[in-house]
């Protein structure tokens, strides 16, 4: 006998939600000092929202579904685009990612680092 699939929780899209808009407040508030790998990291964070966001309607998520919408506004002023994704072109194909549906992954902070952008650059 198969364990019973949990059920999705509709508050751990709101906890993955109000993580991304604090990491998206900080990206407005001051430069973005770290590395790649924590960029890859800040910026999964909007892909297990977008995972689980088909799993409920905007009425569920209540006031959530509009942070999101300012956070994901507000993401993409302090961004500028990137013309390829920042896991690279292997992980992008695999996983079927596009800068019109996953576009966090195809974006790079506007107050970037020197160290970023050299590791950004060297992505394939």
């Amino acid at each position: 006998m198969k364990p019973p699939v949990p059920m999705p929780d509709v508050g751990e899209l709101r906890d993955s939600i109000d993580q991304w808009a604090e990491f998206v407040g900080d990206l407005e508030a001051k430069d973005y000092t770290f590395d790649i790998d924590n960029w890859r990291n800040d910026v999964d964070a909007r892909q297990i929202v977008q995972d689980a966001l088909p799993m409920f309607s905007r009425e569920e998520i209540g006031d959530h579904a509009l942070k999101l919408d300012r956070a994901d506004a507000a993401f993409k002023a302090a961004t500028r685009d990137l013309k390829k994704c920042v896991w690279g072109h292997g992980t992008q194909r695999k996983e079927k990612w596009t800068p019109q549906q996953n576009w966090w992954y195809f974006r790079t902070p506007v107050r970037s680092n020197e160290q970023l952008e050299d590791e950004l650059a060297n992505v394939r």
